[in-house]
């Protein structure tokens, strides 16, 4: 049996840095592209009801935005929705 080697407090230290910084940047309020605040809804704050709609979609097209919705941390869901509202807005 082999015993691991725990970091001195000095390795600790500096990579809670690293640490912090990798997690602002990846899950912090400045994320772009995020429809919604993470977690629940404020009480009392009014929601607009949505509906599941089906959506044909060719397996190319499915596969790029699945590639890319996952570089930029966003579900599938998301990121159709996003660029539906883009379309939108043209």
């Amino acid at each position: 049996m082999t015993t691991r080697k725990r970091p001195s407090l000095a390795e600790l230290e500096a990579s809670i840095e690293k640490e912090a910084s990798w997690a602002e940047k990846n899950f912090g309020p400045q994320v772009t592209g995020r429809l919604t605040k993470p977690g629940r809804p404020a009480k009392g704050t009014v929601i607009e009801p949505t509906r599941p709609h089906s959506l044909r979609v060719q397996e190319s097209i499915w596969q790029a935005l699945s590639y890319k919705a996952q570089k930029a941390g966003l579900s599938v869901n998301q990121a159709a929705q996003l660029a539906l509202l883009e379309w939108a807005k043209r």
